[in-house]
């Protein structure tokens, strides 16, 4: 491992989390040292919050990493990684706040795929709460993609928790893999199914639910028959959190499109107090279409999780992204690992097609388990 430091500016691109979650992630792959400074210089309180503080901790356990500058507030970071060779079962983060579950998997999962054994990541805090994806995102749009890379995870849902109180538990069981292998998404196909889930937890009544579905599904219709556009089937089902496996009161609503080609778009909202003043429904479906709009193979969300798979897989991997630049928070990856990596012979391009949709393509560096050889 060189012992030279990469150093990094944590205000590059969305000046949010993202510098911190992909650069810590390529650090512990890559045995690279790291300093980041100015971290979070973006946001309205600059520096790490419990969900970031908690994923630097975790993967600092995950590869033996010396690390200085992990406290509540710190704009600087060192991290010198050991190696991903897990003495444990078990990992353990804890928020103690609502802070984002799904944003600790996305820091946690790449290295987990490539420890030394499978172990099961007990994580805590908010599964449904703003700033990040619902945990049932990740089981149902993200999860497929991942498995057309050649890997998987397994999610365990043990308890929601919503904004403010937290409270949430997931268990995350991931088996290690040899490699990632390069995927092409360059057909985006038609829609062929829509289903989705709208719930209420604690004391909010379930015609907030049905609220959400209506308006989920009548905007859907109505977008898609605006552009001559075979509405497929949807499948809308409401519920009632049962009070033994979710903690506080919220709300929210996820959508999921499979197309012709394979393709899976989410889209998703939560209760009013927090989307205002565009509900949520509206909101969750105008996620869900937009890739459909813009002949993207990904949505949002996606755009933003496929940067490192693309860049550990082995092979050229390429994929629509459609007729809008690439979003900020996956720009932002894109820069990183090109920074971090670039002296590896990384490079992301992109050109376009005939309709005018942009398509990102990176020839990946290929990283082998070495535990596993």
């Amino acid at each position: 491992m060189s012992q030279e430091f990469v150093k990094l500016d944590g205000s590059l691109g969305e000046g949010g989390g993202q510098v911190l979650r992909i650069s810590l992630c390529l650090s512990a792959l890559y045995r690279i040292p790291i300093e980041i400074n100015n971290i979070r210089a973006g946001r309205p309180k600059p520096g790490l919050s419990a969900q970031h503080l908690k994923g630097v901790e975790l993967v600092r356990d995950m590869c033996n990493a010396h690390v200085t500058g992990a406290h509540i507030g710190s704009t600087c970071l060192t991290f010198k990684p050991g190696f991903l060779q897990n003495k444990k079962q078990e990992f353990l983060a804890d928020t103690k706040t609502a802070g984002c579950i799904c944003l600790l998997i996305q820091i946690a999962l790449p290295c987990a795929l490539f420890s030394s054994k499978a172990a099961t990541y007990i994580l805590k805090g908010g599964t449904n709460v703003p700033f990040g994806p619902q945990i049932e995102y990740f089981t149902n749009v993200f999860r497929p993609l991942l498995k057309r890379f050649g890997a998987d995870l397994n999610i365990d849902i043990v308890r929601k928790g919503y904004y403010p109180q937290g409270g949430g538990e997931v268990h995350m069981h991931v088996n290690p893999i040899h490699s990632l292998t390069g995927i092409e998404l360059i057909d985006a196909g038609t829609p062929v199914n829509i289903k989705g889930w709208s719930f209420v937890a604690g004391w909010t009544k379930i015609h907030e639910a049905q609220r959400m579905a209506d308006d989920a599904r009548s905007t859907i219709v109505r977008e898609l028959s605006k552009r001559d556009i075979t509405v497929p089937p949807i499948d809308l089902v409401t519920y009632q959190e049962q009070k033994n496996i979710a903690v506080g009161n919220g709300s929210g609503i996820n959508l999921m499109c499979k197309t012709t080609t394979d393709c899976i778009f989410g889209g998703s909202a939560l209760g009013s107090k927090h989307q205002a003043p565009t509900p949520p429904g509206v909101e969750a479906a105008n996620q869900l279409l937009s890739p459909i709009l813009i002949d993207a193979c990904v949505d949002d969300h996606l755009q933003d999780q496929i940067i490192i798979l693309m860049v550990l897989a082995k092979g050229p991997s390429k994929v629509k992204v459609g007729k809008n630049p690439l979003t900020c928070h996956a720009e932002t990856a894109k820069q990183v690992a090109e920074i971090m990596l670039g002296n590896r012979g990384l490079r992301f391009s992109s050109s376009q097609d005939n309709n005018g949709s942009h398509i990102l393509e990176c020839n990946g560096l290929g990283l082998i388990n070495e535990f596993l050889n």
